[in-house]
Protein backbone atom coordinates (compact mmCIF):
# COMPACT_ATOMS: atom_id res chain seq x y z
CA UNK A 1 0.00 0.00 0.00
CA UNK A 2 1.56 3.30 -0.78
CA UNK A 3 2.01 5.85 2.04
CA UNK A 4 0.09 9.11 1.53
CA UNK A 5 2.11 11.96 2.85
CA UNK A 6 0.59 13.93 5.87
CA UNK A 7 1.77 17.02 7.36
CA UNK A 8 3.24 16.07 10.84
CA UNK A 9 0.39 16.08 13.36
CA UNK A 10 2.07 17.52 16.73
CA UNK A 11 4.66 19.91 17.64
CA UNK A 12 5.59 19.13 20.80
CA UNK A 13 6.57 16.49 22.64
CA UNK A 14 4.16 15.20 25.42
CA UNK A 15 7.67 14.44 27.63
CA UNK A 16 8.94 17.15 27.47
CA UNK A 17 7.28 20.19 25.40
CA UNK A 18 10.37 20.21 22.90
CA UNK A 19 9.78 20.41 19.91
CA UNK A 20 9.23 17.68 17.37
CA UNK A 21 11.08 17.21 13.99
CA UNK A 22 8.68 18.08 11.01
CA UNK A 23 10.45 16.06 8.14
CA UNK A 24 8.41 12.84 8.58
CA UNK A 25 5.02 12.76 8.87
CA UNK A 26 4.66 8.81 10.93
CA UNK A 27 7.90 9.45 12.88
CA UNK A 28 8.50 12.55 14.88
CA UNK A 29 11.09 12.43 17.29
CA UNK A 30 11.71 15.37 19.89
CA UNK A 31 14.83 17.30 19.82
CA UNK A 32 15.52 18.04 23.57
CA UNK A 33 14.79 14.46 24.96
CA UNK A 34 15.36 12.14 21.80
CA UNK A 35 11.41 10.85 22.41
CA UNK A 36 10.00 9.14 19.37
CA UNK A 37 6.37 9.50 18.25
CA UNK A 38 5.27 6.91 16.14
CA UNK A 39 1.99 7.31 13.87
CA UNK A 40 0.13 4.16 12.99
CA UNK A 41 -2.78 2.65 12.06
CA UNK A 42 -5.63 2.59 15.03
CA UNK A 43 -6.64 -1.30 15.60
CA UNK A 44 -10.53 -1.79 14.97
CA UNK A 45 -12.79 -4.64 15.15
CA UNK A 46 -15.83 -5.45 13.28
CA UNK A 47 -18.81 -7.66 13.35
CA UNK A 48 -20.96 -9.25 10.85
CA UNK A 49 -23.23 -11.54 12.34
CA UNK A 50 -25.07 -14.28 10.27
CA UNK A 51 -28.06 -15.91 11.21
CA UNK A 52 -28.99 -19.53 9.79
CA UNK A 53 -29.87 -18.11 6.65
CA UNK A 54 -27.04 -16.53 5.69
CA UNK A 55 -28.39 -12.79 6.29
CA UNK A 56 -26.38 -10.63 7.76
CA UNK A 57 -26.67 -7.59 10.45
CA UNK A 58 -25.71 -4.22 9.70
CA UNK A 59 -25.85 -0.98 11.48
CA UNK A 60 -26.87 2.51 10.21
CA UNK A 61 -24.55 5.18 11.18
CA UNK A 62 -25.75 8.04 13.87
CA UNK A 63 -22.35 9.76 13.48
CA UNK A 64 -19.82 11.48 10.97
CA UNK A 65 -17.86 10.07 9.12
CA UNK A 66 -20.62 8.46 6.43
CA UNK A 67 -23.53 9.61 8.95
CA UNK A 68 -26.73 7.72 7.62
CA UNK A 69 -24.56 5.10 5.91
CA UNK A 70 -24.47 1.44 6.53
CA UNK A 71 -21.47 -0.18 8.06
CA UNK A 72 -20.20 -3.25 9.11
CA UNK A 73 -21.31 -3.03 13.49
CA UNK A 74 -17.65 -2.81 15.26
CA UNK A 75 -15.29 -0.10 16.26
CA UNK A 76 -11.96 0.84 17.72
CA UNK A 77 -10.11 -1.13 19.96
CA UNK A 78 -9.21 0.39 23.49
CA UNK A 79 -5.41 0.63 24.64
CA UNK A 80 -4.12 -2.75 25.30
CA UNK A 81 -7.43 -4.16 24.76
CA UNK A 82 -7.29 -7.83 23.19
CA UNK A 83 -9.37 -8.25 20.24
CA UNK A 84 -11.81 -10.83 21.02
CA UNK A 85 -12.59 -8.55 23.69
CA UNK A 86 -12.94 -5.76 22.13
CA UNK A 87 -15.35 -7.16 19.43
CA UNK A 88 -17.85 -8.57 21.90
CA UNK A 89 -17.91 -5.54 23.52
CA UNK A 90 -18.35 -3.55 20.32
CA UNK A 91 -21.40 -5.99 19.57
CA UNK A 92 -22.87 -5.53 22.99
CA UNK A 93 -22.79 -1.36 23.10
CA UNK A 94 -24.19 -1.49 19.27
CA UNK A 95 -26.79 -4.12 19.65
CA UNK A 96 -26.97 -4.87 23.52
CA UNK A 97 -26.60 -8.49 22.95
CA UNK A 98 -23.66 -10.65 23.42
CA UNK A 99 -22.13 -12.68 20.63
CA UNK A 100 -19.81 -15.66 20.05
CA UNK A 101 -17.13 -14.92 17.69
CA UNK A 102 -17.62 -17.47 14.64
CA UNK A 103 -14.66 -16.84 12.43
CA UNK A 104 -12.34 -14.40 10.77
CA UNK A 105 -13.07 -12.74 7.40
CA UNK A 106 -10.30 -10.58 6.31
CA UNK A 107 -8.08 -7.41 7.84
CA UNK A 108 -7.70 -4.76 5.78
CA UNK A 109 -6.20 -1.10 5.88
CA UNK A 110 -8.68 2.21 5.93
CA UNK A 111 -9.22 5.44 6.62
CA UNK A 112 -11.82 7.44 9.23
CA UNK A 113 -13.47 8.86 6.79
CA UNK A 114 -12.36 10.89 3.35
CA UNK A 115 -8.68 11.18 4.45
CA UNK A 116 -9.65 10.53 7.91
CA UNK A 117 -6.61 8.60 10.02
CA UNK A 118 -5.49 4.90 8.94
CA UNK A 119 -6.81 2.40 10.17
CA UNK A 120 -6.70 -1.75 10.50
CA UNK A 121 -9.98 -3.29 10.47
CA UNK A 122 -10.20 -7.07 11.54
CA UNK A 123 -13.48 -8.46 10.91
CA UNK A 124 -14.94 -11.35 12.66
CA UNK A 125 -18.57 -13.30 11.56
CA UNK A 126 -20.20 -13.65 14.82
CA UNK A 127 -23.42 -15.51 15.75
CA UNK A 128 -25.60 -13.05 18.40
CA UNK A 129 -26.72 -15.17 21.71
CA UNK A 130 -30.23 -13.21 21.41
CA UNK A 131 -32.82 -11.94 19.18
CA UNK A 132 -33.30 -9.22 21.00
CA UNK A 133 -31.58 -6.25 18.90
CA UNK A 134 -31.47 -2.93 19.54
CA UNK A 135 -29.74 0.25 18.09
CA UNK A 136 -27.51 1.51 20.68
CA UNK A 137 -24.58 3.99 20.70
CA UNK A 138 -23.95 5.80 17.72
CA UNK A 139 -26.81 3.35 15.54
CA UNK A 140 -29.41 4.65 14.55
CA UNK A 141 -30.99 1.68 12.59
CA UNK A 142 -29.86 -2.43 12.55
CA UNK A 143 -31.34 -4.51 9.74
CA UNK A 144 -30.83 -7.98 8.19
CA UNK A 145 -29.15 -8.44 4.75
CA UNK A 146 -29.41 -10.71 2.20
CA UNK A 147 -25.44 -10.85 1.16
CA UNK A 148 -27.13 -10.53 -2.67
CA UNK A 149 -29.05 -7.34 -1.66
CA UNK A 150 -26.65 -4.92 0.34
CA UNK A 151 -27.69 -1.79 0.21
CA UNK A 152 -25.72 0.96 -1.55
CA UNK A 153 -24.82 3.24 1.05
CA UNK A 154 -21.67 1.10 2.57
CA UNK A 155 -19.16 3.62 2.48
CA UNK A 156 -16.51 2.18 4.48
CA UNK A 157 -13.82 0.94 1.78
CA UNK A 158 -12.86 -2.21 4.14
CA UNK A 159 -16.61 -3.04 4.97
CA UNK A 160 -16.86 -3.36 1.25
CA UNK A 161 -14.31 -6.16 1.16
CA UNK A 162 -14.99 -7.58 4.11
CA UNK A 163 -18.51 -8.15 3.01
CA UNK A 164 -17.34 -9.47 -0.34
CA UNK A 165 -14.84 -11.96 0.91
CA UNK A 166 -17.84 -13.39 2.72
CA UNK A 167 -20.13 -13.54 -0.10
CA UNK A 168 -17.31 -15.39 -1.69
CA UNK A 169 -16.45 -17.90 1.39
CA UNK A 170 -20.33 -18.52 1.47
CA UNK A 171 -20.89 -19.47 -2.21
CA UNK A 172 -17.42 -22.08 -2.08
CA UNK A 173 -19.14 -23.67 1.33
CA UNK A 174 -22.80 -24.17 -0.63
CA UNK A 175 -23.05 -27.55 -2.48
CA UNK A 176 -22.97 -26.83 -6.52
Amino acid sequence: MEKIYRTPPYKFCPFCKGNLTQEDPFRQKCIECGFVMYHNSSPCAGAVPVDENNRILLAKRGIEPFKGGWNIIGGFLEYGENPMDGLKREVKEETGVECKVTGLICMYADTYGKNGPALINMCFTVQLLSDNVQPLDDVTELKWFELNSLPDNIPFESDLKALNQLKKTIHEREPA
